[in-house]
């Protein structure tokens, strides 16, 4: 099977889709965790930047808008769980592995 590089294989979308992060969770900037976005139901992160709401359909395009250079998202953006963070590719490797089992 071909994998389409304009897509990613696994989205933010199939992760709530399957519980493992609920749509309406904050999600907090690595580089200042003063910045919280909002995690949609479509997978897509809402922030307040310089007075607006911005809406970013990937993570790294949001991280990107904060930091003005190519970041990796999944690696940026936390989920804060007690008093730890886990960043969202904590819950995409939880997901890989739900899904080789299935």
């Amino acid at each position: 099977m071909m994998q389409n590089f304009g897509e990613p294989s696994i989205t933010l979308a199939m992760i709530i889709e399957k519980g493992f992060i609920p749509a309406g969770s904050s999600v907090y900037a690595s580089s200042e965790k003063k910045i919280v976005g909002v995690l949609n139901t479509d997978g897509s992160i809402t922030i307040e930047l310089h007075g607006k709401s911005l809406n970013f359909p990937y993570p790294s395009g949001a991280a990107r808008a904060i930091e003005k250079r190519s970041l990796n998202g999944w690696l940026y953006w936390k989920i804060k769980e007690g008093e730890n963070y886990r960043d969202l590719d904590y819950y995409r490797n939880k997901y890989m592995e739900i899904e080789k089992k299935e």
